[in-house]
C-alpha cells in the first residue's frame, strides 16, 4: 500500500504512579520481591516514592499480570485495590469527593479520568434492556491488543470502593460485570463486592439503579468543587489529546449503531454535543474526521482480515450502502474493496480471485 494507507503508530501511554499504590506492600505479604519485579518490568522502584510521576501504562499492566501469575495470587488485582482510595485519584479526588450527588462525581470522573491514566475511559451509561438501572462503564485502550484482566479488577474494585466509603461500606449495587472468565473462586468476587457477579461479558461495569445517581454526598462542598473543576480545566484540558482517545475508543466499538453518532457519544461522556465538539476543537480535531479515521481503520481489517461480504462491511462501519463504502476506501486508499483484498491475499489466492 502508497504512503496515504493506513498505517498503526504503537502510542506509547503513560498513568500516574498512583496505580500501583500498595504494590510493594501486597508483593511483600505475598513473599515476594516488589523492587525485583518493578526492576523486571523496567519501573524504577523509586518512582513509587512520587505518585505523581508518570509511568508507561503496559508496563504497569504487565507488571500486575505478572505479579499475579508469578505469586500464584490470581485475585492480585482485587486485593491491590484494598489498599487504596479516592485520594489514590490525586487531583482528581477533591472533585469526586465534594460533588452533589454520585451522578456529578460521576460525570466528573468520566471527564478528567484520563489524569490517572492516558488509556482508560469511564462512562456512565443507560443499562441495556433494564430502564431503571445505570452502569458505571471502563474501557482500556491496551485491552485491543494485550491482556487487562489484573488492572480490570483493580479499577473495578477501586471504583466499588470509592463508592462505597462515603455511605458507610454499602450502596445498592444490582451486579457487576467483567470482561474475563473468573480469576479466582467466583465466591472471592462475590464477597469482595457483596453482590452477583457476572464474568464474560462486553465490558467492564457496576450496575446500580438510576436512583442511587441522585443519592446527595455527605461531603458535598460546592466552593471546593468548583476550585478543583477549574484547576482540573485549567492544568488538564489539553493533556494527550485525552477527549479525542476516548471518542475514537467508543466509536471503535460502536460503528453501525446510534451511539457512532455525535449525540450518542456525547451522552456517554456525559457532555453536551456543542460542548463535547468545542473540546475537540481545542485539540485541533473533530468527531467527524476522528470517525472517519476509525471507520479507515475497521474498513482494512475487515477487507484484509476476514471474509465478510462487502455489503456486511458496510453496515458494520455505519455506511449506508455498499457503493458508501466504495466512494470511501477509493478515497482513504486510492483503492476499491475488492482490490484492497486482492492485494492482501497471497500471490495463489490473488489469481484465484481473478479468475473468479
Amino acid at each position: 500500500m502508497r504512503d496515504n494507507d493506513l498505517t498503526l503508530r504503537d502510542m506509547t501511554t503513560m498513568a500516574r504512579a498512583a496505580v500501583l499504590r500498595g504494590f510493594p506492600e501486597l508483593v511483600t505479604r505475598l513473599g515476594g520481591d516488589p523492587r525485583a519485579l518493578l526492576r523486571k518490568h523496567r519501573l524504577n522502584p523509586g518512582a513509587l516514592d512520587n505518585e505523581d510521576a508518570l509511568i508507561p501504562s503496559r508496563a504497569s499492566i504487565e507488571l500486575l499480570e505478572d505479579s499475579a501469575r508469578l505469586l500464584q495470587c490470581p485475585d492480585f488485582g482485587l486485593r491491590l485495590a484494598q489498599f487504596q482510595d479516592v485520594s489514590t485519584l490525586g487531583p482528581l479526588a477533591i472533585a469526586i469527593q465534594h460533588a452533589r450527588s454520585v451522578r456529578e462525581a460521576a460525570a466528573s470522573a468520566s471527564r478528567f479520568i484520563f489524569i490517572q491514566g492516558a488509556d482508560v475511559v469511564f462512562t456512565l451509561q443507560p443499562a441495556p434492556m433494564e430502564r431503571d438501572c445505570a452502569e458505571l462503564r471502563f474501557e482500556f485502550l491496551e485491552a485491543q491488543s494485550m491482556n487487562c484482566r489484573q488492572c480490570t479488577d483493580l479499577a473495578i474494585g477501586l471504583t466499588h470502593r470509592i463508592i462505597s466509603l462515603p455511605f458507610g461500606g454499602s450502596y445498592p449495587l444490582d451486579r457487576v460485570l467483567l470482561p474475563h472468565e473468573p480469576l479466582a473462586p467466583a465466591s472471592a468476587y462475590a464477597r469482595f463486592f457483596g453482590a452477583p457477579v457476572r464474568f464474560a461479558q462486553a465490558y467492564a461495569a457496576l450496575r446500580v439503579p438510576v436512583a442511587f445517581l441522585e443519592a446527595p454526598l455527605p461531603d458535598f462542598n460546592e466552593t471546593l468543587r468548583t476550585l478543583a473543576v477549574n484547576y482540573l480545566e485549567r492544568n488538564y484540558s489539553d493533556r494527550e489529546h485525552s477527549l479525542s482517545a476516548r471518542v475514537r475508543l467508543i466509536l471503535s466499538k460502536s460503528l453501525g449503531s446510534s451511539q457512532s453518532e455525535i449525540g450518542g457519544v456525547a451522552a456517554l461522556l456525559a457532555m453536551h454535543p456543542r460542548t463535547l465538539q468545542r473540546q475537540l476543537a481545542e485539540e485541533e480535531s473533530t468527531f467527524e474526521s476522528i470517525r472517519d479515521q476509525v471507520r479507515r481503520q475497521a474498513a482494512l481489517r475487515y477487507l484484509v482480515s476476514t471474509e465478510l461480504a462487502l455489503t456486511q462491511i458496510a453496515t458494520l462501519l455505519g455506511l449506508s450502502e455498499q457503493s458508501a463504502l466504495t466512494r470511501c476506501c477509493r478515497r482513504w486508499f486510492d483503492k476499491t474493496p475488492s482490490e484492497i483484498r486482492n492485494e492482501a491475499a497471497t500471490p495463489d489466492e490473488g489469481k484465484r480471485a481473478s479468475a473468479r
